[in-house]
């Protein structure tokens, strides 16, 4: 085997970071580590789409599982785009689970702040301006990513 290459999937397609910390660090503190930030994540996501239903019901919404989807990005475990509030998950290149977010004009934003903030995400949350801006950012999301994908709150 040629160690120079890097690890590769069935369809030559990089392994998803996340299979690869599994293997790496099996039953570490890393892994445990990133086993509760990810059930974490989808417990903020949970009480984020609860908010975002109460006072803004009826919207657009990208959220995607990317965890068996390695189409695109060996990075990343799971996204999830509003027109105000943007959230994702990834397994970055040290095998750590961060999580980007990133609002715009966002009714909620203390309160999904504060959800952030807990200890388990400690190290592990980044704030991030889109590009070109988040407006355009959420459109082109819902221009161009799977319609599967895409739903109303």
């Amino acid at each position: 085997m040629n160690t120079n290459q890097p690890p590769t999937g069935n369809n030559g397609a990089l392994t998803k970071r996340w299979v690869l910390a599994k293997r790496k660090y099996g039953h570490t503190q890393n892994q445990v580590n990133n086993e509760t930030v990810e059930s974490a994540f989808h417990s903020m996501l949970y009480k984020v789409k609860q908010l975002l239903k109460q006072h803004q019901p009826n919207q657009t919404v990208f959220e995607k599982d990317f965890r068996f989807d390695n189409a695109h990005n060996a990075f990343a475990l799971h996204a999830f785009i509003s027109c105000n509030v943007y959230l994702y998950l990834e397994c970055s290149f040290n095998y750590v689970y961060l999580i980007e977010y990133a609002f715009y004009n966002c009714k909620h934003e203390a309160a999904i702040r504060e959800l952030l903030g807990a200890y388990v995400f400690t190290g592990r949350t980044k704030e991030v301006a889109l590009q070109p801006d988040f407006s355009t950012f959420y459109s082109n999301v819902l221009a161009y990513k799977d319609k599967k994908h895409i739903t109303v709150l």
